[in-house]
């Protein structure tokens, strides 16, 4: 069988040259060879960390969140998980709800879509003890849904498109083959999507300056709303809104790759053994969300979230200074996993009373922080 490499080099002979987010589809997705499609990458064998793997108190507090959520909408005790990983996070979602809503639990639907199958054997094999309350689907078979769809993760693995101005022009960063290797070569634009998609959130890029446009975020947005009867969605990522993401001062794009929990930006090294990732644009997911029916409640920093969701208590019960370390390092907004992520939620054909928790924002920061001060 051919290497991944060489299937990528025989598609840039082909076509020409590749779009970047046609690279990081083959390199992440290529079935039996892309990153995800073959091993576990999450963990201490993986190449990165998750806010899932540093502590059992994130899935713990976002089981109160979305079961608490679930019960003040009146949805039906169903929730959804997309690209569940190794089945961590759900099996400690489901595990802290068996043990502390047990009633809650007895009626509880969890539908995980996955389409990797080694990840699928993978959470198959971590959630045997709730089996009869965990199916998989895939995101096509998924519809009809009402209650609580979220991913955590999810869409910052999306493919990219590489753009740059080079003086009054717009130009894509495409794939090609040079000198025995890959690298970039600017030419037109692969799809007016990409003007589309700048001309919305009023972005001019400078002379130079790389951005990275995730429109598959866009047909995602799109395709969750037609497939959500009624419900919220809660998307766990890291990124920024877009005049963040988009500054000026970020010249090279948000791209990078890790491989063994080490960052770098070789692109073309290591095709399939390492992830690569960009920050998710907040912006334009709402805003294209809210188009296709989803709309937006709240933005808010995860570690706001998880301490609007009660996470404090987890350091309360925490028995060494290891445990509150784990739980710290998910909270503290300067540093650990509280710093860059997010959770977005999103509502669909669902009233939101004005006393509803996750519509809380920055008026609440200060108390929070005088509380946290005190652990």
């Amino acid at each position: 069988m051919d290497s991944l490499t060489d299937k990528i080099r025989s598609l840039i002979a082909a076509k020409g040259m590749i779009t970047f987010a046609e690279f990081m589809n083959m390199a992440l997705y290529e079935p039996g060879q892309g990153y995800y499609q073959k091993k576990n990458p999450f963990g201490h064998q993986g190449s990165f960390y998750t806010s899932v793997n540093a502590s059992a108190s994130f899935g713990r507090t976002l089981a109160n969140a979305f079961s608490d959520t679930a019960e003040r909408l009146a949805l039906p005790p169903c929730f959804c998980e997309m690209g569940a990983g190794s089945g961590m996070l759900a099996n400690d979602i489901l595990t802290h709800l068996k043990t502390v809503k047990p009633e809650f639990y007895s009626r509880l639907s969890y539908t995980i879509i996955e389409k990797s199958g080694y990840l699928i054997e993978c959470q198959k094999e971590l959630l045997k003890e709730h089996d009869g309350r965990v199916s998989w689907k895939t995101f096509e078979d998924f519809s009809g849904f009402e209650g609580v769809f979220y991913s955590n993760e999810l869409v910052d693995a999306f493919p990219v498109h590489r753009v740059i101005r080079i003086g009054e022009e717009l130009k894509e960063l495409y794939v090609i083959e040079h000198e025995g290797g890959l690298t970039f070569y600017p030419e037109k634009l692969s799809t007016p999507k990409i003007q589309e998609y700048l001309d919305r959130i009023g972005l001019r890029v400078t002379d130079g300056q790389i951005v990275d446009l995730n429109l598959d975020m866009i047909g995602w947005a799109q395709a969750l709303a037609s497939k959500i009867d009624r419900g919220m969605v809660f998307t766990v990522d890291y990124g920024y809104p877009a005049e963040n993401i988009f500054a000026s001062y970020r010249r090279d794009g948000t791209v990078t790759c890790y491989y063994k929990h080490s960052q770098n930006n070789d692109f073309f090294d290591r095709i399939g053994d390492q992830d690569i990732t960009a920050f998710v644009d907040f912006t334009s997911l709402q805003s294209y969300g809210r188009d296709a029916g989803l709309e937006p409640v709240s933005l808010t920093p995860q570690w706001l979230f998880l301490v609007q969701s009660g996470i404090l208590s987890e350091i309360e019960k925490a028995e060494t200074d290891l445990q509150k370390a784990s739980v710290k390092a998910l909270i503290m907004p300067e540093g650990g996993f509280g710093t860059n992520f997010f959770v977005l939620a999103q509502s669909r054909n669902v009233e939101i009373p004005e006393d509803f928790p996750y519509r809380k924002g920055a008026k609440e920061t200060l108390d929070i922080l005088a509380k946290m001060n005190g652990f």
